[in-house]
């Protein structure tokens, strides 16, 4: 459970809201976070949130899964070709 202070002009915009609606202030209050958590969500998706750690853990490099057939052609190149 949260609490939140509101100030006084919102909470009064709040009760005449849930007056016309016939809702509780809770109830106002989850639909508003409900709408702005949904729309936060969708301006950042998952690949936003970790691209600056993609493919750059150990290695350093940060095109290792672009150019991963690359490499592994060269590799077997060299393996073959002694």
């Amino acid at each position: 459970m949260v609490t939140v202070r509101l100030p006084s002009e919102l909470e009064m915009e709040i009760d005449r809201i849930a007056s016309t609606e016939k809702k509780t202030r809770s109830d106002i209050i989850k639909d508003a976070l409900r709408e702005y958590l949904a729309s936060h969500r969708e301006q950042y998706s998952s690949y936003d949130a970790g691209e600056d750690l993609f493919g750059v853990v150990s290695s350093g490099d940060s095109d290792r899964s672009v150019t991963y057939k690359q490499r592994l052609r060269g590799k077997l190149r060299e393996k073959h070709t002694h």
